[in-house]
Order: C-alpha cells, then sequence, then structure tokens
C-alpha cells in the first residue's frame, strides 16, 4: 500500500524454463515440448523444434556485471521468480498488495514456434504451472493465461478452462507471430469472442526486439531494448483499423511492457490518415482516437516515463496502470511503484487511477 491505497502491479513476472514441460503434458507430445539448455554463463534457452529460443546474442554474467544499470535496483533473479512465499515480502518492500503475473519463455512458445500442438500443450502446461504459483496466496497473486495462436480454437477453449477453472484472470497474446500472423487475422476471432464472454481482458506483451520486424537494424547493445516497443505500436494499428474493436465492442485489450508515450504520437497518425486514405466502404463504427481513448484499451506506462503527463492529457488518467516488470533487468524493482507515488508532476488523483483503480477494473479483481 501507497499513499494510503491499494497498489495493484498491473505487470510482474515469474521464472518459467525451470519447469519440466515433459511432465505435463501429453505422452506423445513429450519429446516435442521445449526443454531447457544452459550456458556456462547460466543463460538459458529453450530447446524447441530443433532450434535454440532465443536466438542470436544474449547476455552473459559479464554483460550482466557491466551494465549500467541504477545500482539501487535488485539483479535478476530475485528468488521470488520461483519461489511464491518468497515473493510475498518483496511485494511488501515494493508496497505492492497484489500482482498480476506473466511468465518468461513461453512468449517465445507463443511467439515463435510453429506447431499448433506443441504450442498448446505447452502453454496449456503453463497455465496450470501459473495457477499453482498463484494459489500460494490467491488473494495476492493472480495469473494470467498464455494461449496460442497458433491454434485459435484451442486458444479459446484453453482460455474458457483457464479462466474457469484454474482462476486465472485473462489471457495474453504477442503482438504477432513471427511466422506474420497479426491481431487483425479474421482466424484470431475465436479467441476475442471467448474473452468478450468471459468478461476477461486480452494483454499484448512485447517481447521486445525477438520477433521485431525491425530487428535486422536494431544494433549494439542499447537500441533492441530502446526500440522494443515497435511491435506493439503495429499491433495496436492492427486491431483498430483491422476492426477487431468493431467486431467485439465489449473486448479489453491492453499493451503491457511497452511504455506508453508512444501513444499519443500512434494515436495522431492513425487518425489523421485514416480521416484522408481510409475507405468509406471500411468505415469504422469509431475514429482511432475514439478507440485509443475507450474503455477497450488500455496501456502500462513505466514509472518514470517523462511524458506520462502528455499521455494522460492525450487518452485520460483511467486508461493507464503500471507494471513493475520483477525481476527483468529493465525494471526498477524494489522501487517501481514508489517512483510513480512519488512524482510530483501527476496528481494524487491520477496516480490512485494508475496504481489502484485502473488495474483492478482491467483485471475484474
Amino acid at each position: 500500500m501507497l499513499n494510503g491505497h491499494t497498489v495493484i502491479d498491473a505487470d510482474s513476472h515469474v521464472h518459467d524454463y525451470q519447469v519440466d514441460w515433459r511432465d505435463l503434458v501429453p505422452a506423445d507430445l513429450r519429446d516435442l515440448v521445449p526443454r531447457t539448455y544452459y550456458e556456462p554463463s547460466g543463460f538459458a534457452h529453450i530447446e524447441v523444434e530443433g532450434r535454440l529460443l532465443p536466438g542470436g546474442e544474449h547476455d552473459t554474467a559479464e554483460r550482466n556485471r557491466d551494465w549500467a544499470r541504477d545500482p539501487r535496483y535488485w539483479v535478476p533473479p530475485r528468488q521470488g521468480e520461483f519461489d511464491p512465499v518468497a515473493r510475498l515480502p518483496d511485494m511488501d518492500d515494493m508496497g505492492i498488495d497484489v500482482c498480476v503475473l506473466f511468465g518468461g519463455h513461453c512468449f517465445l512458445v507463443a511467439s515463435k514456434v510453429t506447431s499448433p500442438d506443441v504450442a498448446s500443450a505447452t502453454l496449456r502446461a503453463y497455465n496450470e504451472f501459473i495457477a499453482s504459483y498463484c494459489a500460494a496466496s490467491p488473494e495476492r497473486l493472480k495469473g494470467v493465461a498464455m494461449i496460442a495462436m497458433q491454434s485459435p480454437a484451442a486458444a479459446a477453449a484453453e482460455l474458457e478452462r483457464a479462466v474457469r477453472e484454474l482462476g486465472l484472470v485473462g489471457a495474453v497474446l504477442p503482438p504477432h507471430h513471427a511466422n506474420g500472423t497479426t491481431l487483425d487475422d479474421p482466424a484470431l476471432d475465436p479467441i476475442w469472442s471467448a474473452a468478450q464472454d468471459l468478461d476477461v481482458p486480452v494483454c499484448i506483451h512485447t517481447i521486445g526486439a525477438q520477433i521485431s520486424p525491425v530487428q535486422s537494424y536494431l544494433r549494439g547493445d542499447v537500441m533492441p531494448h530502446a526500440y522494443g516497443s515497435v511491435p506493439s505500436m503495429l499491433a495496436l494499428g492492427h486491431l483498430v483499423l483491422g476492426g477487431v474493436l468493431d467486431r467485439f465492442p465489449r473486448l479489453t485489450v491492453c499493451f503491457l511492457e511497452a511504455g506508453a508515450g508512444w501513444v499519443p504520437y500512434v494515436m495522431d497518425r492513425l487518425e489523421a490518415n485514416y480521416q484522408t486514405f481510409g475507405l468509406r466502404s471500411k468505415a469504422l463504427a469509431k475514429s482511432p482516437a475514439e478507440y485509443i481513448r475507450s474503455e477497450q484499451l488500455y496501456f502500462a506506462a513505466d514509472a518514470d516515463e517523462t511524458t506520462l503527463p502528455a499521455v494522460i492529457d492525450a487518452i485520460g488518467a483511467d486508461r493507464i496502470v503500471v507494471g513493475s516488470d520483477y525481476c527483468h533487468p529493465e525494471g526498477m524493482c524494489p522501487l517501481t511503484m514508489r517512483v510513480l507515488a512519488e512524482r510530483e508532476d501527476v496528481s494524487p488523483g491520477a496516480k490512485k487511477q494508475i496504481l489502484c483503480d485502473n488495474p483492478r477494473r482491467l483485471y475484474r479483481l
């Protein structure tokens, strides 16, 4: 609790690569689902479909020590990423009452694995894993179901199971699949329909440069992270201009871990070009700006984002949440929520909305 009110962490993480997926899937898939491979440095890959994910360059212990990050921030990994009992005192230290939890390497399964059967089985097992993690403190730990866009019908059925049987509070999808599938693909409509009928949000969670269409241009150590929100920018356009929010008017979508400073810019670009180049025969029920300001869309801001006041002015304080990103390197744990709570350029009312009211409404808590 901070400033006298409940704090809900809208985007926090657990480690999932220590899970032995083979023990959790049907026997005929045990040789196909991911296995974890550790480099000598300790960096973990998942091996699936004959390849290691993530590919390309990766962090080593030496690079981690060389990061220019603020020394006040916790260095990952934290025991609470593996152990829910150890997580609770860390939440207390951060002033967080409730954490909404997402995985790690399973994002690569959702966004890069080709096989619908492998993706569906692995993510189904992940959902059981995150539900068991949350069971240690169900009032404070809330899990989000990872579902496979590789198999929309199976994903819709799994979301219903995850919500009704496992008690998970929403779904998460990547901004697009590495095979080129985008969120406006009509094949994904069973997912949107299920989420709308279940009255749970779908979270679009960036995985940085891993599937970015501009990945080949992101050189060095800084650019891949600085431009990691590009897939989310594209996904917002797919949802709005692709008519997803038109077809499913009770659907709620939240963009996570991409910051929010880009939202007014993209909103203006979509609006201006829709008014100029949009086809009257394909008119939306609302303009892009109206959708982006509507109750259907939420955006997670970074606690220290200098553009936050402008974002509040552009889309309203009731559309914004914040996540700690516990305990990823770019997070500011244990100070994340306090950084926002202590800002002088955001009103007390807006802080309460961002830290409490909005995530409570978003996740139907």
